[in-house]
């Protein structure tokens, strides 16, 4: 027999967890699960593979030795020190205009070796920025650039631009492909770890960065990819991208890549050159994906489920570690949530029966095996279970039973 009044306590815990839902979605407390989904993504991804791209660093003691903003000499001695390699493909994240548009007379010698390396580059992609008009009531020319022809959704809800912000020297970019990096900087209640794919120039659909070296790796051309907005791109026949209806990819921060430091890419070149044993091998080089982008304090201005803080080169390289691996994290449905409701509600009819020692214990027992149970999901599946609502349904339910007595008292059931 239930006591009278026992529903008096599963309406509460139902009205608790409908409350915990609606914070853990859009209140204030989404990054409790974001830290817990981060340390999910950090330990429980497989690492059984690893990404073919290796990012070459600009650390703050590259900047100590080369200063910033960088001219044709500094980029030109990256394509010197990797094309020896045979990289598959070269990445430049960093607008190669940077520091060649000032005042000071360019160096004849280092811009033909700069446009020399471009042109001997197997496969490059170029680091660009979008952004609006500086003038609005100024007419900007229109960019000649990729656009992607097999599109279907809403193409309202994806970002717009009307202007390239920055982008490589059009001598440099002739025999080249874009690769936008419009990557969501620090954001106090935007979601964290979202990155972009598709964007829009002037109306049309274009591909970012990542899209771009999605692309390379599957031999994929503009018309062999398929966006299909709020459910995935097809890139080829093999690669799927899931994504949501503004074309953008939950990327997995536990995706591994491996790191060089540009000074140990120029030393490994040295070395090679007087045939010695390179400190860093050709294997990190030699027929994968090669990234050069700035890593160093100033440049992390990108906020990772967590709180940790990245720069948008590395934010770019786990994102296609992310698609190339195929460890994509999804968040489990909202009827799981509702489920979880359900069942702490219906238990919660017999709580006035229960001993408060007893009961402490087996809700700790009940966290324990929701926690392994999330973690085996995402080791298996990738599918993210949440952490607020299981532990403020557990807290509340504790507290209804510390408190029932006196509930009891002041209800007079």
């Amino acid at each position: 027999m239930l006591r009278r009044g026992s529903l008096i306590y599963a309406l509460l815990v139902f009205l608790a967890g409908a409350s915990l839902m609606r914070e853990a979605a859009v209140g204030r407390l989404p990054r409790f699960d974001e830290t817990w989904w981060a340390f999910l993504a950090r330990h429980g991804t497989p690492k059984a593979v690893a990404s073919k791209l290796t990012l070459v660093e600009i650390t703050g003691d590259t900047l100590s030795r080369h200063a910033w903003p960088w001219k044709a000499d500094d980029f030109a001695l990256f394509f010197h020190a990797v094309l020896p390699f045979n990289p598959a493909v070269l990445a430049v994240e960093p607008p190669l205009n940077s520091g060649r548009d000032s005042a000071a007379e360019p160096d004849p010698v280092f811009e033909k070796m700069l446009h020399d390396h471009v042109l001997r580059s197997p496969k490059l992609v170029l680091g660009g920025r979008l952004g609006v008009s500086p003038d609005p009531d100024a007419v900007q020319d229109l960019q000649p650039m990729p656009v992607l022809r097999k599109v279907r959704g809403d193409l309202t809800r994806v970002p717009d631009f009307a202007a390239v912000e920055a982008w490589a020297e059009e001598t440099l970019r002739l025999t080249t492909q874009p690769g936008w990096t419009n990557i969501p900087e620090r954001a106090e209640r935007d979601p964290r770890g979202w990155c972009p794919l598709v964007l829009r120039y002037r109306g049309q659909p274009v591909p970012t960065m990542v899209l771009q070296l999605a692309m390379h790796l599957e031999k994929a051309t503009l018309d062999e990819v398929e966006v299909v907005l709020g459910s995935h791109i097809a890139v080829g026949k093999s690669l799927r991208l899931p994504i949501d209806d503004s074309g953008r990819m939950l990327l997995n921060i536990g995706a591994e890549f491996q790191r060089v430091s540009y000074e140990d890419l120029l030393l490994s070149r040295e070395q090679i050159d007087r045939h010695e044993k390179p400190v860093k091998p050709s294997e990190l080089f030699a027929d994968r994906i090669v990234m050069l982008a700035r890593t160093d304090a100033e440049s992390r201005t990108v906020a990772l489920p967590g709180g940790r803080v990245v720069s948008p080169g590395e934010f770019i390289a786990a994102a296609f570690a992310t698609a190339e691996i195929g460890v994509f994290p999804r968040r489990v449905g909202e009827w799981f949530d509702w489920m979880l409701v359900g069942i702490a509600s219906f238990l919660a009819l017999w709580i006035r029966k229960w001993r408060p020692m007893l009961t402490v214990l087996i809700t700790l027992l009940i966290l324990t095996l929701c926690a392994t149970c999330a973690w085996w999901t995402f080791q298996a599946r990738q599918v993210l279970l949440p952490a607020l609502l299981p532990l403020g349904l557990a807290a509340w339910v504790l507290l209804l039973r510390l408190v029932a007595r006196r509930i009891e008292k002041i209800i007079a059931f």
